[in-house]
């Protein structure tokens, strides 16, 4: 009995035999640490202007079981990403292609989307908001590096403090070793991070030639939908679900060499008999910043998705049908009629090739005023009317958004159900309703009236499908001529 006792004296004063141990736990989770923080960049003094990869993932016990998880990719498949851990799909509103999304960036890009804008789905009659789906709309802007957030500057924090209290010791003691092995470990860690097959396989995707329009989702049985309208020179989002980069052969080289210099430092610790709950508070604070870092929700530009709210219709929520549903008699319409609608549309959109530049000679069509206003007043086809923006018992508001950057306002449309907010989301954003229909009503870009149930919203997806091609090229022309004057102003 006293010898045990002593023995759980001895280990707690000094758990020196389990650090080597420690050192092999949580190799997943330095992976995921490195992929969030990976890829701001900074330029190397010199005539050769290198920019190099740093990312502050704090020296941890889960090091050196990385550095033989990634050797054996290493030699293997040669990928260094974690693979997207976020189910869900990249859908191409222009076609309504969808694929499921592989990139570990646009998934993280989604679940922190969904996590700051909750979907309320409980009864009204339990307090709730009856909620079914929300949409949210934004201008994808071109990257310009990631942005340094609280998670990023944290772990320059948290690595300054490991080597403080690594110096304690060897002050106060006299006991350089547990201040060379830090050291040594957050070296170790920074030339890791440094390798540039990590931000290549990040963001392995193209560029935008042209506006595209794509929605990130989960899909049927998920209530949320992120509607992108890429920009010249944004990502291509839909190139950046699946994009694979190429592998560079010094990657293999340089993690063979990594994995031994960690097992010489695994070795080295084992040696280390004295003081060893300094190291194991070294590597506790670094597990935490690690998994911390692997975690945690950001905002879209610390990952390089620079977005900002579709000023139009920023967010729109579909809310559950009340029991005093009603329906059209019918589902009958005349499509013709609705082309007939849009005839002054047409003729604008086809006058010209959609440009932004600014020396298109314009040759005197005129863009029908209704398009900019979108009222009926105007001309505005009734059954292309949106619904009137409210918050909160019907006010008409314009909200704080917590979810774009450099943004303070944001307006929410509420539709009648899954159908209304898709609704909703097709007389702004031509051809995006159309592509979410059958992702959440499953059946190319097309429309069926077997998936719809009401009359009332077969006629307008029958006019919707019959007209796509003319609205969302007036609509692209639109954008195009609204960009204008801030490119005349930049020149």
């Amino acid at each position: 009995m006293d010898g045990t006792a002593e023995e759980l004296r001895r280990q707690w004063v000094n758990p020196s035999d389990i650090l080597s141990l420690l050192l092999l736990v949580g190799g997943d989770i330095v992976q995921k640490a490195i992929a969030q923080l990976v890829g701001y960049k900074v330029r190397l003094p010199g005539r050769s202007n290198r920019n190099v990869s740093i990312a502050p993932v704090a020296f941890s016990f889960g090091w050196v079981a990385y550095a033989f998880l990634s050797l054996l990719s290493a030699v293997g498949e040669m990928r260094l990403m974690p693979p997207s851990d976020y189910s869900s799909l990249v859908v191409n509103c222009s076609n309504g292609f969808a694929r499921e999304i592989k990139s570990w960036v646009l998934g993280r890009l989604l679940r922190d989307y969904e996590t700051r804008c909750p979907v309320d789905a409980r009864p009204v009659e339990d307090g709730g908001r009856a909620e079914s789906l929300r949409i949210d709309i934004f201008r994808l802007k071109p990257p310009k590096g990631p942005d340094r957030d609280f998670v990023w500057w944290s772990g320059w924090v948290v690595m300054i403090v490991q080597i403080a209290v690594a110096i304690v010791p060897w002050v106060r003691f006299g006991d350089w070793g547990i201040l060379l092995v830090t050291l040594s470990g957050s070296v170790f860690t920074i030339i890791t991070c440094a390798i540039p097959q990590w931000t290549e396989e990040k963001w392995a995707g193209r560029k935008l030639r042209k506006e595209k329009v794509t929605c990130l989702t989960r899909g049927n049985g998920h209530q949320h939908i992120m509607v992108l309208i890429g920009v010249e020179g944004s990502w291509d989002l839909e190139s950046l679900a699946t994009g694979i980069s190429a592998p560079q052969p010094e990657t293999r080289w340089l993690f063979v060499l990594l994995a031994l210099l960690w097992t010489l430092l695994l070795i080295s610790v084992s040696g280390l008999k004295r003081y060893a709950w300094f190291l194991v508070g070294i590597g506790s604070v670094g597990m935490l910043q690690n998994t911390f870092a692997a975690g945690t929700s950001r905002e879209p530009g610390a990952s390089d998705f620079h977005i900002t709210p579709f000023p139009r219709a920023s967010t729109i929520i579909g809310r559950r049908e009340k029991d005093d549903h009603k329906d059209d008699p019918d589902a009958e319409v005349n499509l013709e009629d609705a082309l007939q609608e849009l005839a002054d549309v047409k003729a604008w959109a086809m006058d010209k090739p959609i440009s932004s530049n600014v020396h298109t000679k314009n040759t005197g069509v005129s863009m029908p005023q209704w398009l900019d206003t979108m009222t009926v007043e105007d001309g505005l086809p009734a059954w292309l009317e949106p619904l009137e923006p409210e918050v909160n018992d019907g006010a008409t508001s314009d909200l704080k958004s917590a979810t774009t950057e450099n943004d303070d306002r944001k307006v929410i449309v509420y539709a009648e159900g899954v159908h209304g907010a898709l609704t909703g989301l097709e007389k702004w954003v031509p051809t995006a309703g159309l592509a979410m229909v059958p992702i959440f009503f499953p059946t190319g870009l097309s429309y069926s009236d077997e998936s719809i149930r009401d009359n009332k919203h077969k006629k307008f997806w029958r006019r919707a499908y019959h007209t796509k091609s003319i609205r969302k090229r007036a609509e692209e022309k639109r954008r195009a001529e609204e960009s204008k004057p801030q490119l005349l102003h930049s020149v």
